[in-house]
């Protein structure tokens, strides 16, 4: 037997360093590499937004990890990670335990709610695929709900949705939320009451990780097609019917979508591993975590702080991406004897859908806005996609879109509690 390598969690980084290593002209006979997730399928998720709208389906963000074992030389197993035993180098799963050599952490991390109960109870997280399925079905059938409905006052609320985090997922999210109820819904829909989406981010402007001129360019975008966005304030209630805001603000609105932060998952939290400030898992500047150099944390639940800016690198697929390359990398060279490699960032830049034909791009410090930003964004996430299949079917579905609406079906009946309720 060779060293065992186990990789968990497939999201970028994990499935990288699971494709890097299994093509390793290095490998050692008998080296087993495990991916191991609890769904069966990776998830591109720069592309929920449109899942959550119904642009696109499930089919367009996914890619079964079968396909890639078919193809390369690793293993993948369906299991939920139940805990870490550092000592005994061991795995605990639900269906049983994983022993490794080298462990890689990508297990991303979870909706944070600083403490609000009542929020995490009522409100919409917005992270992973069933997270945006959810919320179409939600928006859609309150469209539905709304063609019975004849108080005006519960209309309105029906059609008012907050959504907390002024970041590239919430900014993406209340642009296709107005796309599809302003724009789709109403030629299928008798829609009496104007939709109203508010937009909420602590910070002093959204888009803070941009360029303060193109985020400033993207404010206005959503202010000029009437979302409102308030910026310096927190959501700090929210009861199912009525939305509380710091500034003493209050949003009746029958839904709040959360992507206001994101923690540490429940195994990293239990874990016994160094946590930064109570947050992701201290690494060095191998990725190795701190005084257990057979275990490297990648992506959303590591901490790593960027030289140059003097801040942790940003929660987005390049960066997942690029620490899982390197972390499979220095697996490498640890097992051959090479010398390990300090990570350093490679990504090209940042790029948020405005939908509608907009974005904002800034890459390679070419910053770009409107439609040419928005042609950037769509060939950089088609290229993106992993595998031929994927990227065949979103071109023809995204040609097919500009000649038909989007599926408009949701799952379920009338009178039945909609997700998120």
């Amino acid at each position: 037997m060779g060293p065992r390598i186990v990789i968990a969690g497939g999201g970028f980084g994990g499935l990288y360093a699971a494709l890097y290593l299994a093509g390793s002209p290095d490998r050692a006979p008998g080296t087993t590499i495990t991916l191991v997730d609890r769904k069966n399928f990776f998830t591109f998720t720069p592309l929920l937004a449109e899942v959550a709208s119904g642009s696109l389906g499930r089919e367009h963000v996914t890619q079964p990890y079968r396909v890639f074992t078919a193809k390369h030389d690793f293993d993948f197993l369906q299991a939920s990670v139940a805990s870490i035993d550092l000592e005994s180098k061991t795995l605990h799963t639900d269906v049983g335990p994983v022993p490794y050599d080298y462990l890689v952490l990508g297990l991303g991390g979870e909706a944070r709610y600083f403490g609000l109960e009542a929020i995490e109870r009522s409100a919409m997280p917005y992270q992973t695929l069933r997270h945006a399925l959810a919320l179409r079905n939600r928006v859609i059938g309150l469209v539905e709900r709304l063609q019975h409905t004849a108080d005006t006052s519960s209309q309105q609320a029906m059609m008012s949705f907050v959504v907390a985090g002024g970041g590239p997922a919430g900014t993406e999210v209340a642009s296709e939320l107005h796309h599809l109820l302003c724009e789709i819904a109403p030629r299928y829909y008798k829609i009496d009451v104007a939709p109203r989406i508010v937009l909420v981010e602590a910070a002093d402007e959204i888009l803070a990780q941009f360029d303060s001129e193109l985020a400033e360019a993207g404010r206005r975008v959503l202010e000029r097609r009437g979302i409102e966005v308030c910026v310096g304030v927190r959501v700090t209630g929210y009861d199912g019917g009525e939305v509380c805001l710091s500034d003493g603000q209050r949003v009746r609105a029958d839904t709040l979508i959360w992507t206001a932060g994101v923690g540490p998952s429940r195994v990293i939290r239990e874990s016994g591993l160094p946590r930064a400030n109570g947050g992701g898992v201290e690494v060095d500047e191998h990725l190795r975590v701190r005084g257990h150099p057979e275990v490297y944390a990648v992506g959303d639940c590591n901490h790593i702080v960027n030289h140059r800016t003097g801040q942790p690198y940003p929660n987005v697929a390049p960066i997942a991406i690029n620490q899982g390359v390197q972390a499979a990398a220095n697996i490498e060279n640890a097992l051959v004897g090479r010398p390990l490699e300090c990570y350093q960032a490679h990504y090209a830049g940042k790029i948020v859908s405005l939908g509608a034909g907009e974005a904002l791009a800034d890459v390679l410090g070419l910053r770009l806005t409107g439609r040419p930003a928005w042609w950037l964004y769509r060939t950089t996430y088609l290229l993106k996609l992993v595998g031929a299949r994927p990227k065949v079917r979103l071109a023809l579905t995204l040609a097919i879109n500009r000649l038909l609406p989007p599926d408009l079906s949701y799952e379920g009946l009338a009178g039945e509690r909609l997700p998120g309720e």
